[in-house]
């Protein structure tokens, strides 16, 4: 990904709403005119990677830059609230600004909470004493302590005597301090392949799948129309056999109905964990479950690749029903009661 800075006004926007998470970005494309979709959507598909630590520096550094210009801005944060409020109410803007205000200063150190402390020590082996004490003061307990552990023994005792001297810090110096170890994190993520991916596909499902069936599917049709590609790659994530799981019973009473072929349902199921199988035969008589359970048996064992196959035949039904409006394709940690 770009660095926020040589990014154009869609980019930007489009890491802005990866940052700021599917449910505010969905509430704001529901705002947006079918040109800007377009191309907000396109550049979220393009972003191959988003750190934590992009998403910190992304709206961090507004936040930031903000703070230290205020005297100079005739906006600032009362501006920003009463934008929000004008576009989208003032609940949704208090929800918004709460989303932006948690990434204070004086939590700079967060991204590292994801971070493992034998690669946080690579990073901070070679650092003074006093640098290495304010990032473990900033840092969980249990992480701080397996890192000063991992230190040489004359460098630990000096790390722990600054801890405990540490009164107060100058926030410039914390500042500083966390910047470094993100460049280090994000130089070390690049050079051994390791970038999360918080945006490119995966955001742009979750963000869709937050947003009411119509809005998904006019943006998907503009998908269609001018990245294929992209759409083709989105309905294949989007329609796996595992998401079986996220249907409702109805909706599994109505896949089964419309398959209408025992051994499709017995095949694809071969292989299957116990949370699918359930899924299947809670939801039809019991003599047709244990049709099936006997069909099964009788298969043996069966070749991945027509497991594979009928499992596709299934995908299809689920698509078809899920296009003509008859089921509703859920993301994954979609909980629902029934």
């Amino acid at each position: 990904m770009n660095s926020i800075f040589d990014m154009n006004g869609s980019e930007r926007a489009a890491a802005l709403l990866v940052a700021l998470g599917p449910e505010i970005a969905a509430d704001i494309f529901r705002h947006l005119d079918e040109d800007s979709i377009d191309r907000i959507t396109a550049d979220i598909a393009r972003i191959d990677q988003l750190t934590p630590a992009d998403r910190e520096e992304l709206v961090g550094e507004f936040l930031i830059s903000l703070r230290r210009d205020r005297k100079k801005l005739k906006g600032g944060e009362s501006a920003a609230r009463k934008l929000l409020e004008d576009s989208f109410g003032s609940d949704r803007a208090d929800e918004v600004l709460k989303k932006v205000a948690g990434m204070d200063l004086e939590k700079d150190f967060e991204f590292a909470g994801d971070i493992e402390p034998d690669v946080l020590f690579t990073f901070l082996k070679d650092e003074l004493p006093q640098t290495i004490a304010v990032t473990l003061a900033h840092l969980p307990s249990p992480k701080s302590a397996k890192i000063l552990t991992m230190l040489p023994p004359s460098v630990s005792k000096q790390v722990a005597l600054r801890m405990a001297r540490m009164e107060k810090i100058s926030p410039d110096a914390v500042i500083e301090i966390s910047r470094t170890l993100r460049m280090k994190y994000r130089d070390y993520l690049k050079h051994n392949q390791g970038l999360t991916s918080g945006g490119g596909v995966d955001s742009l499902i979750d963000i869709l799948q937050h947003m009411p069936g119509a809005d998904e599917k006019k943006i998907m049709n503009q998908l269609e129309r001018s990245m294929p590609d992209i759409t083709s790659r989105i309905r294949e994530k989007i329609f796996s056999f595992e998401n079986i799981l996220n249907m409702t019973n109805m909706e599994m009473r109505i896949l089964i109905d419309e398959i209408n072929d025992d051994t499709t349902i017995a095949a694809a199921l071969k292989g299957a964990g116990d949370d699918i199988r359930f899924k299947f035969l809670r939801n039809m008589s019991r003599n047709r479950a244990t049709d099936i359970i006997n069909e099964m048996d009788a298969m043996g064992p069966v070749r991945l690749a027509e497991v594979e196959d009928y499992r596709a035949r299934i995908i299809t039904v689920m698509r078809m029903l899920n296009d003509n409006g008859v089921i509703t394709m859920r993301k994954g940690k979609d909980i629902l009661v029934e």
